[in-house]
């Protein structure tokens, strides 16, 4: 899965990498290569993190913001997971009911 980081808050090269690391392991759940955008922005003391993944003909959009920007993308990847294989097992249970 290809993931673009978009950042308003200056981060370094290894924290990127983790960001692409932690969310490349949930291509497994999508069916096709897929991509996603990845935004860090700050309001105040506040890290908001978005996420935008794009996976033949379905759309996830989670957001999540915290005082600690770590928290914040362990919370979106959570809560990014779960929304990734609810999406997975609906078309996967989709498929095999069409089947006699």
């Amino acid at each position: 899965m290809e993931i673009k980081i978009h950042s308003a808050v200056p981060i370094d090269k290894n924290f990127e990498e983790y960001i692409k690391n932690k969310f490349g392991r949930l291509k497994k759940f999508l069916f096709d290569e897929g991509s996603a955008d990845f935004h860090i922005k700050k309001e105040g003391a506040v890290h908001i993190c978005i996420i935008n993944i794009h996976s033949k003909g379905y759309n996830v959009f989670l957001k999540e913001a915290d005082n600690d920007l770590n928290k914040s993308v362990e919370k979106l990847f959570d809560k990014t997971k779960r929304q990734v294989r609810k999406m997975h097992d609906k078309v996967v249970t989709k498929v095999y009911k069409k089947q006699p």
